[in-house]
């Protein structure tokens, strides 16, 4: 089993429990960190540690730089990423464990708007990426206007909120290879609309709750 394969079983299984329960994390660097936490608990021992040049290093990696500005004034980082076994070595004149090779990248959004998403995608499609299997998580939590949970929900009349045939578009307009996106919603508002799905340049699959 290629580790991208734990990537995409754990984001499933993460996004299941988040639209079950929206409110384990209060930002979205929390869940960046409840994410970590399940894929690593998921990745079997042998697959956790590899060593590179005498030291051990963790397959996975938070904020790690991309391994170029990516049409930027500088490098940035990835949210979540997997580093590619085995390793090749970095870029010329640059310390290697600074460029490694990404066999995964999951970037998140909790309640982020389309500008958001766009460069998402882009920076993950970008030809420089140096990222094999791309992955987005989409979260939308959304409570009722004038009595919000929390300040950081959106209502269910903000303008901001995508629809999923919005995101889908988006999606395979791109026709990105290898990139799939979920998108997880908790709607208070509307428990109907609650679920996960899987948008990648072929269209659309829902994930949870299955269906009969």
């Amino acid at each position: 089993m290629g580790i991208e394969k734990f990537v995409k079983k754990a984001i499933e299984e993460f996004c299941i429990e988040y639209v079950m329960k929206p409110y384990l994390c209060y930002t979205e660097h929390g869940h960046h960190a409840r994410f970590y936490l399940t894929l690593y608990n998921m990745l079997p021992q042998s697959e956790r540690y590899f060593v590179y040049n005498g030291e051990e290093v963790c397959v996975i990696q938070k904020e790690y730089p991309t391994a170029h500005n990516l049409d930027k004034s500088r490098r940035q980082n990835w949210d979540i990423a997997v580093l590619k076994r085995p390793v090749s070595s970095g870029e010329k004149g640059e310390p290697g464990y600074d460029y490694l090779p990404l066999n995964s990248v999951v970037e998140f959004g909790l309640n982020a708007g389309k500008e958001h998403l766009v460069e998402d995608i882009r920076r993950l499609c970008h030809k420089n990426s140096n990222v094999t299997h791309k992955f987005i998580v989409h979260l939308y939590r959304i409570s009722t206007s004038g009595n919000l949970i929390s300040g950081r929900d959106w209502s269910e009349k903000s303008k901001r909120i995508l629809s999923l045939d919005e995101i889908t578009d988006l999606v395979t307009g791109y026709a990105c290879d290898r990139l799939l996106v979920y998108v997880g919603i908790h709607d208070k508002t509307f428990p109907n609309k609650n679920g996960v799905w899987a948008i990648s340049k072929s269209g659309r699959q829902q994930v949870f709750p299955k269906k009969i």
